[in-house]
């Protein structure tokens, strides 16, 4: 593929189709990840409320 052709493709509609789905990926997962922090944060507090419970 020469220099021309490669720049061609980089700068088609279908890379950019493209490029915007992998982006909305990556802000699908982000999302989740931040919801699975909450999640174990609250389970570390949680433990640590259950752990002073029974220290008392």
């Amino acid at each position: 593929m020469t220099h021309s052709e490669a720049e061609a493709f980089f700068e088609g509609k279908a890379y950019a189709d493209w490029r915007k789905g992998k982006e909305q990926e990556l802000k699908l997962q982000a999302a989740v990840n931040d919801r699975l922090n909450g999640v174990i944060r609250a389970c570390g507090a949680i433990v640590k409320t259950v752990a002073s419970l029974g220290r008392r």
